[in-house]
């Protein structure tokens, strides 16, 4: 059946690949060969970046790259709660797998907010020098104070955002394994206004795994679906809704 325009601009390149991670939990291997089976599919359109942490890229086999090519390259998102300091690594496995690989995001979680604005500068500075170029995206960690922490995050993004040009973007956590590690329904609308509000971009990620919201008997919560999380940030921007309304 063909896909629809809408469809097609809904999904496209929506969902990134993290089988290394719950609930999966898959080794290096398994999770590498399902990726490069999405990336030559019919479905490859809605697939998007292979999610790894950069400790775990010597774990890749170099017989498994065989798989990627310069037409269907591995196209990652590296995580890394210091950028800075592990680059070596990331640029020794590009180099090892030139025209087989792309960096293409970094994912990191803000552990200072206090030196927060001068880490956005030095990560630029750091993809000026090393002629660079990925989409960042933050995310702040649980705490009673989160949403206060979520807001002054967004607006030091929007401020190095609107300084330099750039298009760093905010992380939101939508779940886990287990019940507690699902936000209220109200911090997402929280953080989708707020994001609305300064222009940014956002990725949403962990427990959405489903596309409709649900009781998954195995985390004993509802677990939120990709439709109604995009889908709400869609018409939040799309027609300005209030933080009542959008919950």
């Amino acid at each position: 059946m063909p896909i629809s325009t809408s469809l097609h601009h809904f999904l496209d390149k929506l969902i990134d690949y993290a089988g290394l991670f719950p609930p999966s939990k898959l080794e290096i291997r398994p999770s590498l060969k399902k990726y490069a089976e999405y990336i030559i599919s019919t479905d490859k359109w809605i697939m998007s970046q292979f999610i790894v942490p950069v400790s775990r890229l010597h774990e890749i086999p170099t017989d498994l790259m065989e798989t990627f090519s310069e037409d269907f390259p591995l196209t990652l998102s590296i995580i890394s709660a210091d950028i800075i300091n592990e680059i070596d690594m990331v640029n020794h496995f590009l180099d090892t797998h030139q025209n087989k690989t792309i960096f293409s995001g970094y994912e990191s979680r803000i552990s200072d907010l206090s030196t927060f604005s001068q880490n956005l500068l030095d990560v630029r500075q750091l993809c000026n020098n090393q002629k660079l170029n990925f989409n960042s995206f933050y995310e702040v960690s649980p705490s009673n104070n989160w949403v206060s922490e979520m807001n002054e995050t967004v607006s030091k993004i929007s401020a190095f955002n609107t300084e330099y040009k750039a298009n760093v973007g905010f992380k939101l956590r939508c779940g886990g394994v287990e019940a507690q590690m699902f936000p209220a329904a109200e911090n997402i609308a929280h953080t989708i206004l707020a994001c609305r509000n300064a222009n940014l971009s956002m990725k949403f990620t962990a427990g959405l795994h489903h596309p409709v919201r649900h009781y998954n008997e195995s985390v004993k919560t509802k677990m939120y679906g990709f439709f109604n999380i995009f889908i709400g940030g869609m018409v939040a921007h799309k027609y300005n809704l209030e933080l009542d309304v959008l919950i």
